[in-house]
């Protein structure tokens, strides 16, 4: 059991202590304080379901800007059961010395062409036993019109073209590059 779950079962039963105790004091009508009594209760329930259904889902934020490629899925869009398809990876942000600097994450990105090429070229390369680093560079970029270059969205399962939260990258996906990971940065060891 995560954490959170632990922190908001803890949470729940504070709170059920105190509605507990507020009824054995107050003088509200014994259907009133059954009703909340069964409110609270129930909700612990869909509380422990929803954080449950939580855990684990791939976030859209912005990937970190150097990290360590730990896996991908390529999930290409389908017409017939109206899904946008998605690139999901899973990364560990790389410190300046080139050591992971966090737990693996999963990141949730649109699918492009593009993107899904430049992502299975870079898990072959993992494949293969290469340790891959990825850079991501969120800079606004225009064109030489200066315009803003358009930015991808990510669209939730089941949603007609509902962005959920801009992941920024651009759609030639010049901002999401992949290369082998530099070797480890020690320290200087000064004179015995």
């Amino acid at each position: 059991m995560s954490t959170a779950v632990a922190g908001l079962a803890v949470a729940y039963a504070a709170l059920a202590v105190l509605l507990l105790s507020l009824n054995l004091t107050s003088s509200w009508r014994w259907q009133v304080k059954a009703a909340a009594i069964l409110v609270t209760t129930g909700f612990f329930g869909v509380t422990y379901e929803a954080v449950d259904g939580m855990t684990g889902w791939p976030t859209t934020q912005k990937l970190p800007p150097r990290f360590n490629l730990v896996w991908t899925r390529i999930v290409e869009p389908d017409k017939k059961n109206n899904s946008a398809g998605g690139i999901f990876i899973w990364a560990e942000e790389l410190n300046e010395n080139n050591v992971p600097a966090t737990r693996p994450r999963s990141y949730q990105l649109p699918y492009t062409e593009a993107m899904a090429r430049k992502v299975a070229g870079a898990q072959e390369r993992r494949d293969k036993g290469a340790d891959v680093m990825g850079r991501f560079d969120d800079t606004k970029r225009e064109d030489a019109s200066g315009k803003a270059i358009k930015m991808g969205k990510v669209v939730k399962e089941g949603e007609q073209n509902a962005a959920v939260d801009t992941v920024p990258f651009r759609e030639d996906d010049a901002s999401l590059s992949f290369e082998d990971l530099p070797p480890v940065v020690l320290p200087d060891k000064g004179p015995l």
